[in-house]
């Protein structure tokens, strides 16, 4: 390698920026365009976009009404990115995919931290290259930003209890960012710090000014939403978010016990290849090591097996509960690694990685070729004629599908959501047959089904998936779009 290159090279922000730089093309490249998921994508989404039409930032709506299922954390940072980019599907995933790439670059300061300067680019390119986590950081969900203030909160943890204490107010700050997003499940950094510190022979940091500093900015910043409702709702709260969406939706939904459910495992040694052999050989040599009482290894293990096992026990599951998981198994996978390679290699190979990121980021922006599969795209196809009807003061009403299936999508298209879905044809003929213009959204198998329409009602637009019914023609610029 000429002097030249390695004086370049020598740069951190050069070697941060050759480590992620195919990840941040991945997560960036054609964002926006195809449409946002209905589940969960499109729920939060449109949580945000009422936050400017209600200007209410504390006490988040769904359709006009107060919601309490989440917390508010996430669902500002997509308010705030529709106010630069508009409401539309670019600005509903910006902030997942900002902090997807700057979960990157945590990473990458605190494989230094653990390990050095050696594992640091290792372990960032790792997180770059995690596909599963890449996916999802194109989603508009909570995860991947969560793994970002999980990770933040840890690293401040572990500068505290290694060399400075201040630390410990970031690591309360982040940890309220995590209840601000995640509610109960966003105290994890904290339990794992309490226990790390509790294993290492920290005990004494418990009682430490710094540390019970942080712990209250966690409690204070981080209940205050939960206060705020409380007292602006009482009751209509508490059951809600706490008794019917934590305790029985996330505890008591009838699906077995926990021990039979482990399926998060599974999870992992489904989606984390290329680097599932490497992860499972750190995870033996970090028990080894933590079995010596070795520090880092502690931290690591605590931060994997928290997630899995805690999250094994609750009812509800999805493999991106577990999202926190990823940044520490690319610890985990940067040590393996970057401890068998020399800085010779590590240096061509990053700089090889980062010419190979240029010319993907060429092929990809150029190439005819999705990255995100087209989403909502009926929704979204008959969102127009749906808002036609809605801004004529039509009565919008569905047709034998779940409440949720459709109307969080076409709430975030429209504006307007189809209240009540009947189940019935007896009743959906009752509605169409009130005064008024009434148009209704069902599933295009449901229509046949229905037989023969009375005169005057048709079918007004269509798709393959979702079709309009209306016992008037739209007003406005809604014509059929079969």
């Amino acid at each position: 390698m000429s002097a030249a290159v390695r004086r370049i090279y020598s740069h951190e922000g050069i070697r941060i920026l050759s480590a992620i730089f195919i990840g941040a093309v991945l997560i960036f490249s054609k964002l926006g365009g195809d449409g946002i998921a209905n589940y969960d994508d499109a729920f939060y989404a449109q949580k945000a976009k009422e936050i400017w039409q209600t200007g209410s930032w504390m006490t988040l709506h769904y359709a006009g009404a107060p919601a309490f299922e989440n917390p508010p954390g996430f669902i500002w940072l997509v308010a705030l990115s529709y106010k630069i980019f508009g409401v539309n599907d670019f600005g509903a995933i910006f902030p997942s995919a900002l902090f997807g790439v700057l979960t990157m670059v945590l990473v990458y300061f605190f494989g230094r931290s653990l390990f050095g300067a050696g594992t640091a680019p290792v372990a960032a390119f790792v997180m770059a290259t995690t596909l599963y986590f890449i996916k999802y950081a194109r989603h508009a969900m909570i995860d991947v930003t969560l793994s970002f203030f999980v990770t933040a909160a840890l690293l401040a943890a572990w500068t505290a209890a290694r060399s400075g204490r201040r630390y410990f107010l970031a690591w309360g700050t982040a940890v309220a960012v995590c209840v601000l997003m995640k509610s109960v499940l966003g105290f994890f950094p904290a339990l794992i710090t309490v226990v790390f510190l509790v294993l290492t022979g920290r005990r004494r940091l418990l009682v430490d000014p710094w540390f019970l500093g942080g712990s209250a900015i966690a409690l204070v910043l981080g209940c205050s939403w939960y206060l705020h409702e409380y007292l602006a709702f009482g009751e209509a709260f508490t059951n809600l978010h706490f008794r019917w969406l934590i305790l029985q939706r996330g505890f008591e939904s009838g699906q077995g016990p926990w021990y039979g459910h482990l399926d998060y495992l599974g999870d992992i040694l489904k989606n984390y290849w290329p680097w599932l052999p490497a992860l499972a050989w750190g995870v033996v040599t970090l028990w080894s090591e933590a079995r010596k009482g070795d520090d880092r290894a502690v931290l690591l293990l605590l931060w994997v097996s928290s997630f899995v096992i805690v999250m094994s026990m609750m009812q509800m599951r999805s493999s991106w509960y577990i999202m926190p998981v990823y940044p520490a198994a690319a610890l985990i996978c940067g040590r393996v690694i970057g401890g068998r390679i020399s800085e010779r290699f590590r240096e061509r190979a990053l700089i090889f990685v980062a010419a190979t990121g240029v010319l993907a980021a060429v092929a990809v922006n150029a190439a005819p070729v999705r990255l995100s599969s087209e989403r909502e795209k009926d929704v979204r196809t008959l969102a127009p004629a749906v808002s036609a009807y809605g801004r004529s003061g039509a009565k919008i009403v569905g047709y034998r599908f779940d409440y949720h299936s459709v109307n969080n999508a076409l709430l975030f298209y429209s504006d307007y959501a189809a209240q009540p879905v009947y189940d019935r044809r007896d009743e959906l003929f009752g509605a169409l047959e009130s005064p008024g213009a009434t148009v209704c959204i069902l599933y295009t198998r449901d229509v046949e089904g229905l037989g023969p329409l009375p005169a005057g009602y048709g079918v007004v637009a269509g798709t393959t998936g979702l079709s309009l019914i209306a016992n008037r023609p739209a007003a406005g610029p809604a014509g059929p779009s079969h």
